[in-house]
């Protein structure tokens, strides 16, 4: 599953996150925020080894992925 999302996470990053910087939106910005923050969370809950952390990391896994959906939508819809 890690690797999976992994994949998907970084064909998500190639079709919607603008790779000249200095020419971003503020919507492609919080996208490629969001984005960073999902795969910091996926590291999180990868090496997780202690109950409570697991729980965290669960917990933000899955607020991060939901916002990072939300903003992928929206990004979808305008494009």
């Amino acid at each position: 599953m890690p690797g999976q999302l992994s994949e998907w996470l970084k064909i998500c990053a190639q079709e919607f996150i603008p790779r000249d910087r200095d020419n971003r939106s503020e919507d492609s910005k919080a996208l490629e925020r969001a984005h960073r923050e999902w795969l910091d969370a996926s590291r999180l809950f990868d090496y997780a080894t202690e109950p409570e952390l697991v729980d965290y990391a669960i917990y933000s896994l899955q607020a991060a992925e939901k916002q990072f959906v939300y903003l992928w939508k929206k990004a979808r819809e305008r494009a």
